[in-house]
């Protein structure tokens, strides 16, 4: 296993915690998700947004967890599904980027009438985490390629 992909693996497992995290205090605030500003039209309760498609404010939905854990474990497993774990966490990194950076609390935590240091912190974790995703795995990708026999 080479050095990209253990650091993905540990950049995803992180991004898991501070999704974790996120989930609990935006459960605790009420902090819907509403990317762009138009997610939450229906004003959905945030467990519900967290258990369907939305997600929180901090954190992706249930279901894209579970997802980027399953992921994660084939990242770790043999060649082909080493593969496609990778590949898959690439694209959860930009995802979640995107995602996260699109979420109006990002601005909020800029402001000092907004800035709450658990919010910031998780915010902080989540993009950073999110960003190695990316990085790491086109890095991790490069070299499985790389390292691939050449068929004759």
């Amino acid at each position: 296993m080479n050095t990209s992909l253990k650091w993905l693996v540990l950049a995803s497992l992180t991004n898991l915690v501070g999704n974790s995290l996120g989930t609990v205090i935006a459960l605790q605030h009420n902090l819907k998700a509403n990317f762009g500003g138009f997610l939450n039209l229906n004003g959905q309760e945030v467990l519900r947004d967290f258990l369907t498609m939305n997600g929180t404010a901090l954190s992706a939905p249930l279901t894209f967890l579970l997802i980027q854990l399953g992921l994660t474990i084939l990242a770790l497993l043999t060649s082909k599904t080493r593969r496609f774990g990778v590949g898959g966490l690439i694209f959860v990194g930009a995802f979640y980027t995107i995602a996260q950076l699109g979420e109006p609390i990002v601005l909020r935590q800029l402001r000092p009438d907004g800035f709450d240091l658990a919010q910031a912190i998780v915010l902080l974790v989540n993009v950073t985490s999110s960003i190695a995703m990316l990085v790491l795995g086109i890095r991790a990708w490069r070299i499985m390629r790389a390292a691939r026999p050449i068929a004759g």
